[in-house]
């Protein structure tokens, strides 16, 4: 049987038999150009008999395609006799990657075109400039690259890097020989608070401005109102345009705030001498953003450029020509398609953001949000006719290429398939035994991937408390056997294989982990299963909220808050949500109050039983007990939950916050709450106000 391609053929007829590689046999494989072969662009028919190998294609990166085909059919010295028909759905076929908020070597993108070319795709989009790091030598703007390359994080390290023209130069022929068109992104208006900190005067305030350390959308934009944003536009692009032989350029264009421009003399003149009055459909400002965007076309014009941006530039009118790519799911491309714009879908809830969760959250790396599974990847197809479809790589909280490696592969795979594969070829069973090669492949090369973790469904946690007995059940995001050990070995890929539910009577340590076909382990769980006593209760009555003390300072972990610290006199407050909302923030981060909390009180609880507790915050105790250590973690989803038996009524509760930035995440945004169920419970409830006590 053939073994399945990624992405799967538009037809394929096995024929029995093989062809061997030998020596003697190599000079019988032959690769043909023929542009009157009738075959689509990129397309390629491949032949494979007993005695002779022949593939056809009408363009060179055809044939690229058809000797990648032949490399996936190739078993040792084997290849199976078959007769394959090939041409892509879609003529764009791109992955993004992101490193201005973490940067990636010239090798890390090598290793990546390496792989994306083998698998058909034929686009790399360039993230190359935002708030946090501006990332291509600008010979005429220096500062771009001296300061605007690096940032200070807010733990004090120094975070930067940038590409000089030549590895540029080097990066997009690398890219080309591969057949992949890299399109550079320089974001603008928004998005630009690198450019402005090295060029002030490229603001509305002309102010100087720090390092932009966290994520998110600051109100730092370009100043559409002066003429020199155009100017230093039209000279980066002059640079630019040069090194990226490709017809498009990507602008940005997304989450601009234009709180600004509503202040800004300038950009009020530029509204009224253009005549920019509000619409039904769009505000004075969101029209100045459209007259921005259409400058911005004017200049790629003059370079010989098409403009690409996100879906955002609809808004307040665009320029027929240009190319919408849709990230706010579909429906900006779809109301880009009836103005009559190519489309690029990329929507990012639909599967196409790989820097979402590919598993449970509970036990996955930090993301920014979201659940995008392998399966849920795969299954996205675009609504309407589009020009092709783009998964995006952010890199927010990807702190190492080992870890970008990770939330990249295998979905790649499956936006690989969905660019090339007619959905009626697509399936998701056979793609997941393709998939399981293709990793095997990365091994090879030393590239890391993502394998599932066994999870509970409901929510994954380590400590599993119980009363009378605990039976635990587990799944995998995508199709994988699972192995275990309760013996306190580590399990191995011949370890027990789980069939179904456990059931505990008794404390146990049970270590499991997926297994792939090829007999690599993943990433293994340790999980302690505990028989508990109730932990006794006071009644609980009194006045409801919590008693909080402070000291100020920016701490990264609860012990480096100096033991001379000062500490304010316990206040009442009402509930959890005003932990974190002591100090106001902004979105730009400046003038923050830094500071520790702990609040000290009592919980009730409605019944006797197991409680499964989940909170951001940085430590919950109970009882005494430290429940949940958050640590060092970023701390923007609930990623430690834990489990204790507690008799109905009153215990005693103590949490610690900690507001500071890490890895780049505010804890000042988060909502403040603490979660409970109950163990024979599926869904957490946030403990009101109304179960917490200051007194008992």
């Amino acid at each position: 049987m053939v073994a399945r391609i990624i992405p799967a053929p538009v037809s394929v007829q096995e024929r029995g038999g093989s062809f061997r590689l030998t020596e003697n046999t190599r000079g019988k494989i032959e690769y043909k150009l023929d542009p009157k072969c009738g075959l689509p662009p990129e397309g390629y028919t491949l032949n494979v008999t007993r005695t002779r190998v022949k593939a056809v294609a009408s363009t060179p990166a055809g044939l690229f395609y058809a000797k990648q085909t032949l490399r996936q059919l190739t078993d040792g010295d084997q290849i199976p006799c078959v007769r394959i028909k090939d041409y892509p759905r879609y003529s764009w076929r791109g992955f993004h990657v992101d490193p201005c908020r973490h940067f990636q070597s010239v090798e890390g993108l090598m290793a990546m075109i390496d792989v994306m070319a083998q698998y058909k795709i034929n686009t790399m989009h360039w993230h190359l400039t935002d708030d946090q790091g501006w990332r291509i030598e600008i010979k005429k703007y220096p500062r771009l690259t001296s300061v605007g390359a690096w940032r200070t994080e807010w733990d004090g390290g120094v975070h930067g890097g940038f590409y000089t023209q030549d590895e540029v130069r080097e990066v997009v022929a690398y890219a080309a020989e591969r057949f992949i068109t890299v399109v550079p992104e320089i974001e603008m208006p928004g998005h630009a608070v690198a450019a402005i900190r090295a060029y002030p005067e490229l603001s509305c305030t002309e102010e100087p401005v720090g390092s932009f350390s966290t994520w998110g959308s600051p109100d730092i934009v370009l100043c559409p109102g002066k003429e020199k944003m155009f100017e230093f536009l039209d000279d980066v692009i002059a640079e630019v345009s040069v090194l990226f032989p490709g017809e498009y350029i990507h602008i940005g264009g997304d989450e601009c705030k234009k709180t600004r421009w509503q202040k800004c003399p300038a950009c009020q003149a530029r509204i009224k001498a253009e005549g920019l009055s509000a619409t039904a459909d769009a505000t004075p400002e969101e029209r100045l953003q459209s007259y921005a965007v259409r400058r911005m076309e004017g200049i790629l014009a003059k370079y010989g450029k098409k403009l690409i941006g996100w879906d955002e530039i609809l808004e307040g009118g665009l320029s027929p020509n240009a190319t919408v790519m849709s990230w706010r799911g579909e429906k900006g491309g779809i109301a880009a398609a009836e103005q009559g714009h190519q489309v690029i879908m990329t929507p990012s809830h639909d599967g196409m953001y790989l820097d979402h969760y590919q598993g449970d959250p509970k036990i996955e790396p930090e993301t920014i949000s979201g659940d995008n599974t392998l399966e849920k990847v795969y299954s996205y197809n675009p609504s309407i006719p589009v020009k092709g479809v783009q998964g995006n790589l952010w890199s927010e909280y990807i702190y190492s290429e080992a870890q970008r490696q990770y939330m990249f592969f295998p979905r790649a795979f499956a936006i690989a398939e969905i660019g090339w594969t007619l959905p009626e070829n697509k399936d998701f069973t056979a793609f997941c035994t393709a998939v399981d090669r293709a990793c095997e492949d990365l091994d090879a090369r030393g590239i890391n991937y993502h394998i599932p973790m066994p999870e509970q469904p409901g929510g994954s946690y380590n400590h599993v408390a119980f009363l009378d007995k605990a039976v635990l059940e587990f799944t995998t995001s995508r199709p994988m056997r699972m192995v275990y050990t309760l013996d306190g070995s580590e399990p191995t890929p011949e370890s027990a294989t789980y069939e179904g539910p456990f059931e505990f009577t008794s404390d146990a340590t049970l270590r499991i982990a997926c297994v792939t076909s090829y007999g690599k382990l993943g990433p293994v769980r340790t999980l302690n299963i505990e028989k508990q006593q109730l932990r006794p209760s006071v009644k609980a009555e009194g006045e409801h909220g919590l008693n909080l003390r402070t000291t100020y300072g920016f701490f990264l972990n609860w012990a480096d808050i100096p033991a001379s610290a000062f500490w304010t006199a316990p206040m009442p407050i009402e509930g959890t949500r005003d932990i974190p909302k002591l100090e106001p923030t902004h979105y730009n981060m400046t003038g923050m109050n830094f500071y520790a909390a702990e609040a000290t009180g009592y919980i009730n609880v409605p019944k006797d039983d197991v409680y499964i507790f989940s909170t951001v915050f940085d430590q919950l105790w109970i009882d005494g007990e430290l429940l949940i250590d958050n640590g060092s973690e970023v701390k923007k989803h609930t990623r430690a939950d834990n489990s204790i038996a507690l008799q109905k009524g009153g215990h005693a509760i103590k949490i610690r916050f900690l507001s500071n930035v890490h890895g780049g995440w505010t804890t000042a945004r988060n909502r403040g709450d603490i979660l409970y169920r109950r163990a024979d419970e599926t869904d957490f409830h946030t403990v009101r106000t109304d179960r917490l006590y200051r007194t008992i």
